[in-house]
């Protein structure tokens, strides 16, 4: 590694250290810590920077992640982030580390833990810490505790060997270190796409593929062994899926029951048969071998997930383990390409919303909007063949969100968009009497608020989906003291004026604005953690500020009569 080549890395790592979409952090750690966070934990990004700790007395802290306990596990897995961002691409070395185990020593007891909390901590640490029950659940032995450690320096070797000999005494792996020759090809994978320089062989017999020619091209679909798929290069760092623009996903649903079906030997015999499968992009196959393949210069276009599970879970391959795999190759500057791999990445994975699609439900109420609204586009899924005459589109995961926030009074359920769908969920929000008018009469609320977005405190502006969500909640609570509740009763009535409505409603919009001005102004002047990101998510705290916000509008309301 030269001088040179380290300072690339380092201005790489520094580039994505300062973005636009910060959130307010001011520390060049913290932000780095955010796009962690981001694109490497796969942290959605409205909850991220909930667990970042961006304050001077953090005892070493600056970020904790809870982690769910896997079904057939009762410890949740807490994960402490510290964050180093030297002014150059420094070495980090022994020291550091042993800082990163003391910092740690704190939270793997219960006793001390309790003890720092007395000792004063940052009131962000302090609040994650609660919410957490992080001390509970360590006097209760549920927790076990991995430190990350994330620099933009450059570990030193004695510094790795010190993690792998604590690792080791541990049994487990307690430490996890990324340094910036780690981050840096993370960062320039989603920044500049590109495959893999490599050449890997694949055990397919001839018996066991399939290959086909087409204009420019050749694609090669194979019964490949996983335990072949775990030693291509690129998974680690994922540079393997630079063509791959979703990449990896967080530990959701769908990651964990594939987790568990890696692990179960008995399912390995029919997991070609229920597995989708992997596509990749390479730039040769060399098909002269009759027992295997080789595979020039590749990147994984779909089935990341999958192979970052494949790896995760290397231990637990059996030779019975099979998945599909189909190979396209063609030249890199083909259009080909291109094509493959956006037309790849660019499909939604299915989930909730899109099993949803095709129900009674949102069949009805994409005929309504046909009838009552047709300039307007009810859309149950990503489609586009939405035809050009419409004026506008309203997407159904984004009017969950609004009926939940205004005609369900639920806020704080409303934030977790894709849940909506679910079954648990789904039947409470969408029942037979929600029509295509009140999802119109809830987006004319989340339009007034929209066009009133300078009203609001520049704070919580930082974080305008979830404020713009909030505010329309509050103004569907004032509507309810007035006599003109009819408008939420009636909502159809209410769209047929549309002026007099939006009038009626840019009032309340504004009420709803000095309401949150009220709450960060008073926060301000207690000298109080003013955490709204949080905050806002929390059932008890926006009922408090609905109920502050109906008593302006009574006062509003009786001194302009």
């Amino acid at each position: 590694m030269t001088e040179d080549m380290l300072k690339k890395a380092y201005s790489t790592v520094a580039a994505v250290a300062q973005p636009s979409a910060s959130e307010g952090l001011k520390k060049e750690r913290a932000i780095l810590l955010l796009w962690f966070l981001r694109h490497v934990y796969g942290i959605d990004d409205l909850e991220a920077y909930e667990f970042i700790c961006d304050g001077d007395d953090d005892q070493g802290i600056d970020a904790l992640y809870l982690e769910a306990a896997e079904p057939d596990d009762d410890a949740a897995t807490l994960h402490v982030f510290q964050s180093r961002y030297p002014t150059a691409a420094k070495n980090v070395g022994v020291n550091d580390v042993k800082q990163l185990i003391g910092t740690l020593e704190p939270v793997t007891d219960a006793a001390s833990l309790k003890q720092l909390l007395m000792d004063g901590v940052e009131p962000e640490l302090k609040r994650l810490i609660e919410r957490f029950d992080l001390v509970e659940r360590l006097e209760k032995g549920r927790l076990t505790v991995r430190g990350v450690f994330v620099t933009a320096g450059k570990l030193t070797p004695q510094a790795r060997q010190l993690i792998e000999t604590t690792n080791h005494a541990r049994g487990y792996r307690f430490l996890v270190a990324y340094d910036v020759l780690d981050i840096a090809p993370i960062v320039a994978a989603f920044r500049s796409p590109d495959t893999v320089k490599a050449t890997v062989t694949v055990t397919c017999p001839a018996s066991h593929r399939f290959l086909s020619t087409i204009a420019n091209a050749r694609v090669a679909v194979c019964r490949v062994p996983v335990q072949d798929i775990v030693g291509w290069p690129g998974i680690v760092d994922r540079t393997l899926f630079d063509l791959n623009v979703r990449r990896e996903l967080g530990r959701n649903r769908v990651r964990r029951a594939l987790d568990r079906a890696v692990r179960k030997a008995a399912d390995h015999p029919n997991f070609l048969a229920f597995h989708n499968g992997l596509t990749v992009v390479c730039q040769e196959i060399d098909d002269s071998d009759p027992t295997v393949l080789k595979i020039k210069n590749l990147s994984v276009v779909n089935g990341a997930q999958s192979t970052i599970s494949f790896k995760d879970n290397e231990a637990a391959l059996t030779d019975n383990l099979f998945v599909v795999v189909k190979f396209v190759e063609v030249s890199p500057d083909a259009q080909l390409a291109r094509e493959v791999a956006v037309r790849s990445n660019t499909q939604n994975p299915v989930n909730a919303r899109n099993l949803r699609a095709r129900d009674g439900i949102q069949l009805r109420l994409v005929k309504e909007f046909e009838h009552d609204y047709p300039n307007v586009t009810y859309e149950t899924r990503p489609d586009a063949s939405i035809p050009a005459a419409a004026n506008r589109t309203i997407q159904n995961d984004v009017a969950a969100q609004l009926i939940t926030a205004v005609f369900h009074q639920r806020p704080w359920l409303a934030v977790k968009r894709l849940s909506l769908f679910e079954a648990e969920t789904y039947p409470e929000l969408f029942t037979p009497d929600i029509t295509a008018s009140h999802v119109m009469f809830a987006d004319l609320i989340a339009e007034s608020v929209q066009k009133a977005k300078a009203l609001f405190p520049e704070r919580y502006r930082r974080s305008w989906r979830l404020t713009q969500l909030v505010a329309v909640y509050l103004v569907g609570q004032m509507l309810r003291t007035d006599e003109d509740i009819d408008l939420l009763n009636d909502p159809k009535k209410a769209m047929k004026d549309i002026p007099a409505t939006t009038k009626k409603v840019h009032e309340l919009v504004k009420l709803a604005a000095a309401t949150m001005k009220v709450r960060s102004d008073a926060k301000k002047q207690d000298d109080e953690l003013d955490d709204f990101k949080v905050d806002f998510k929390r059932e008890s705290e926006l009922r408090e500020l609905a109920k502050k916000a109906r008593e302006y509008y009574l006062v509003a309301s009786t001194t302009k009569a």
